[in-house]
């Protein structure tokens, strides 16, 4: 590789005349669009007030694309830029190629733009996407390498979903076998990854679990007035923070291994969002019950 590509893909001096007050704050808010918190906040109130089937299939796109990149980042180890030009200190002592912000960025937007079929679905959320990766480099938390590969994989990743012409293979009749594909994908993680898993592996794993579990037994279709799916995500949003905050006063009192822990509390909060707080919602005729497992 040459030493100009080299500095192109790896130097960050162009960002710093970039950075301002009002910006550095902005370039945070956007890269916390690619943050868990964010994420397993933002799906489950499309999976309530939006459309159940769509964010369910979403759900399943960016937990398998979390699971690639973050074993992706073990196994090549690149560092991240100098932490003197950082910005960001929630990244860790994780690796920087590929970026996850950029792979899940374009799994999550671009796939809702692929569903929605509308243009200015695409506008929107093409446009959310390079936000999120310049964020990266703004905060110099990923170099322009990190960010293209994490773009390039997400980019190859969409279009091997999207050979998947019909999502009733995962329909509630196959709810054994899914299970049984979860834990197999575990124990091989578990066993084969080059280091320790990060949290969130675990954590996903655990409410992909708990959302297939609740899916298959209470499907329901979401609201069509916009009042009553504003209802819905202002119920769930309060819900789901009540949640958040129960299980954080529950995590030092079980005392189990951090790995455990997340597995167990992905498990709990997928149950949550894919049964018990549906079912809050039908028992309240916000919600009905469907009685199709169609994925469309």
């Amino acid at each position: 590789m040459s030493d100009y590509l080299q500095h192109l893909l790896h130097n960050l001096d162009w960002v710093l005349p970039l950075r301002s007050d009002w910006l550095t704050v902005l370039m945070h808010g956007v890269s916390l669009l690619g943050y868990e918190k964010f994420i397993l906040f933002f799906l489950p109130l499309g999976y309530w007030a939006w459309q159940r089937p769509l964010f369910l299939r979403l759900f399943i796109l960016v937990s398998v694309n979390a699971l690639l990149n973050a074993y992706l980042k073990d196994l090549w180890q690149d560092p991240r830029p100098p932490l003197a030009m950082r910005l960001d200190d929630l990244v860790g002592a994780s690796y920087g190629l590929p970026s996850g912000h950029s792979q899940v960025a374009v799994v999550l937007w671009l796939w809702l733009a692929y569903e929605l079929r509308r243009t200015w679905a695409w506008w929107l959320c093409g446009f959310i996407v390079l936000a999120i990766m310049f964020s990266r480099l703004y905060l110099a938390a990923h170099d322009l390498e990190d960010v293209l590969g994490g773009g390039l994989i997400g980019a190859a990743m969409l279009l091997l979903f999207a050979q998947i012409k019909d999502w009733r293979c995962w329909a509630a009749r196959h709810l054994p076998w899914h299970l049984g594909l979860i834990a197999a994908v575990a124990l091989l993680s578990f066993f084969t990854w080059p280091g320790t898993p990060p949290s969130y592996i675990p954590l996903l794993a655990g409410m992909l679990v708990g959302m297939l579990l609740g899916s298959a037994q209470l499907p329901f279709a979401t609201p069509v007035l916009l009042w009553q799916r504003g209802v819905v995500a202002v119920i769930g949003s309060l819900a789901f923070i009540a949640l958040q905050l129960g299980l954080k006063k529950l995590e030092p009192l079980l005392g189990l291994e951090p790995l455990l822990w997340q597995g167990v509390r992905g498990l709990v909060m997928g149950l949550f969002v894919g049964l018990l707080l549906p079912w809050l919602l039908i028992s309240a005729h916000l919600l009905v019950v469907r009685r199709s497992t169609e994925w469309r």
